[in-house]
């Protein structure tokens, strides 16, 4: 048996779109380029493949990496969707924006309607949160506070992400080291694993499952956040330390099955 689902990831262009959906899955999933100019021009799509631990259930996970939305239509937004939900079933979206980029608001409210009313959950994220100043960036976080808040009061604020109801959240993230030898500043990754958990624990049932298969791969990820998937999914401790004594670096291989047992029991 085959389950199809799928992830949007949009934003304008240069803001880290591609590199995020590479910093999210562990491993270089889509095309990235240093250079001025967009690389992504079009639409591109990446397919994830992960059969269950029992080999009866085949999850196809399709990442859809956008062009830049600057001309898109409310329109255009709406029958984009479609299509993508006539093909598969959505997971979230995921909105980029970095400090230094100007979010069209009246855009980015067409893509979180066309979202929330189709029951597709909604991440925000400020991408290369160190790339301008401090201001700039809180300035892109209290856009995405504005307008979430339309849809859902903030029902908690777990720095660095700001969750609202099960519909969405926003946060600031760092997908690849960086640094300014002038200034003297280096940043390693920040925030990914957090956005990775924010997610998973706002997803429910198969849809849960299909997000652990796309991040199967991010050693990170599992390593770092196993205490608060422990508490989140309560999993005994004991048991997850036997896994990790036991397979260490495929730990992956074993802990996601216990993770889907606890999503299928908890939601």
């Amino acid at each position: 048996m085959s389950k199809e689902f799928s992830i949007v990831v949009c934003g304008s262009a240069r803001v880290g779109k591609s590199t995020l959906v590479n910093a999210i899955c562990g491993r270089p999933v889509a095309r990235t380029s240093g250079s001025l100019c967009s690389q992504t021009d079009r639409m591109e799509k990446y397919t994830i493949n992960r059969d269950d631990e029992a080999g009866s259930v085949q999850y196809k996970i399709t990442i859809y990496d956008t062009p830049g939305i600057e001309s898109w239509t409310e329109q255009h937004v709406r029958s984009y969707f479609s299509k993508i939900m006539n093909e598969s079933k959505p997971l979230c979206m995921i909105y980029c924006a970095s400090p230094g980029s100007f979010a069209k608001l009246d855009q980015l409210q067409w893509l979180v309607d066309t979202c929330i009313s189709s029951n597709i959950f909604c991440a925000l994220v400020c991408t290369n949160k160190y790339s301008s100043g401090t201001s700039r960036r809180q300035h892109v976080m209290e856009d995405f506070h504005s307008l979430l808040s339309r849809y859902h009061h903030m029902t908690r604020d777990e720095n660095p992400i700001r969750f609202y109801g099960d519909v969405a959240l926003c946060t600031s993230v760092n997908s690849i080291l960086y640094e300014d030898t002038e200034l003297g500043v280096r940043k390693d990754v920040e925030g990914i694993n957090e956005l990775i958990f924010g997610i998973l624990i706002s997803l429910k049932n198969d849809q849960a499952a299909a997000w652990c298969y796309t991040v199967a791969e991010n050693q990170s990820f599992w390593v770092t956040m196993r205490e608060e998937l422990m508490n989140f999914f309560e999993i005994a401790k004991p048991v997850v330390k036997e896994f990790y004594d036991e397979h260490g670096k495929e730990i992956i291989k074993s802990l996601i099955p216990i993770i889907l047992i606890a999503i299928k029991r908890k939601l």
